[in-house]
């Protein structure tokens, strides 16, 4: 298996070659956003790190490609986890191709698109009242899965290096990329929910011994990050007010990792506004790439520390696009009403070409 995030075979916990499950993850482009956006932040290089282009629309196919693999490996009965949506339907997806079963607790206010796409390949899901915007509820329904799921022959998929650490393995592939497709990087823009993503991109570089300024960027309205940096216990955000879907935790899963990952690397946390998110997401279809609110947060974040005079004129920058912009229908309708669209007649369009196209040559 020579293709996608499987090139790192080596790197991923040891499975047979006839157990991996793989969809075509990880290999994901890296993206030249300089021309567009390089002179306005005033950085050498903007690059971004298109994560949305994995089988399920997120970074986390690479999660459930190495937790199903796994599953396949040590004949479990499937996996059992929480998930605001992307982390669902990447384990839905992956066990439809296995064969196998996903167990799924989400929160209530899941975007529905993200929903159907979980249920339309066959996972069995349970929405939990406070899972994402409560500390208390959040961490008593991943122990009590992390607990159970052992007992009963399942994995937990729960996208966190806490609970889930083999097969957060998969995060570390995004790194192991970069390394070769940007490797004068000197700082990357990640969004910030758990924690886990930033956890692994770091243990990934670290690995390769060269990390990069990382940067972790939230919504203000749950800055868990923010808070653990500042010495509140267990990264607890307090009450969530932010609306960005796969951003809305209560408190941090990876901690001590996310934490880690920001002060061994010389980087620091960003916190944002939900409309600086969505302005984000305006800037990036502008430039041909249409993503999900929480994959335009990174984008955010750069935007709030060029304004700050954080950047240096020689940095090299990027920034991981996390999900699709298909993910969150909201999003859509706020950037572009279909109302605002004119209908006109069969009749009329020889005119209204004559009027967008102007003069013949």
């Amino acid at each position: 298996m020579t293709e996608g995030m499987w090139r790192y075979a080596d790197r991923l916990p040891a499975v047979a070659p006839k157990s991996i499950v793989t969809l075509g993850e990880g290999g994901t482009p890296v993206l030249d956003l300089t021309e567009a956006l390089g002179r306005r932040l005033g950085v050498a290089s903007v690059l971004a790190k298109a994560e949305d282009r994995n089988p399920t629309g997120s970074f986390k196919a690479r999660i459930a490609s190495v937790a199903y693999s796994l599953v396949n490996e040590r004949g479990l009965a499937g996996t059992v986890g929480t998930s605001s949506g992307n982390g669902g339907a990447a384990a839905a997806a992956y066990a439809a191709a296995a064969g196998s079963r996903a167990i799924l607790f989400t929160l209530t206010d899941t975007a529905p698109v993200k929903l159907r796409e979980i249920l339309v390949m066959g996972a069995t899901v349970h929405r939990v009242a406070g899972v994402g915007h409560d500390a208390a509820s959040t961490r008593a329904v991943a122990d009590a899965i992390a607990e159970q799921a052992e007992q009963r022959g399942f994995a937990p998929m729960l996208t966190a290096f806490h609970y889930a650490p083999e097969a957060m393995q998969g995060v570390s592939t995004i790194a192991f990329e970069l390394a070769e497709q940007a490797p004068e990087l000197t700082a990357l823009y990640l969004p910030v929910g758990g924690g886990g993503l930033l956890t692994g991109v770091h243990r990934g570089y670290r690995d390769l011994g060269r990390v990069p300024r990382l940067v972790g960027v939230q919504p203000s309205g749950s800055a868990a990050l923010r808070r653990a940096l500042d010495g509140f216990p267990g990264g607890i955000a307090g009450t969530v007010r932010t609306t960005v879907s796969g951003l809305q935790m209560a408190a941090l899963y990876d901690t001590d990792g996310a934490v880690g990952a920001v002060r061994e690397s010389g980087g620091h946390a960003v916190e944002v506004g939900d409309e600086a998110i969505w302005q984000a997401q305006e800037e990036l279809a502008r430039c041909g790439l249409l993503v999900e609110p929480a994959g335009a947060t990174a984008l955010a974040g750069l935007f709030a520390d060029a304004r700050a005079g954080r950047l240096r004129r020689d940095d090299r920058v990027a920034i991981v696009l996390t999900g699709a912009g298909y993910k969150d229908r909201d999003a859509l309708r706020r950037m572009a009403p279909a109302d605002d669209t004119p209908v006109i007649s069969a009749g009329d369009v020889p005119a209204r070409l004559d009027a967008l196209l102007g003069r013949t040559r």
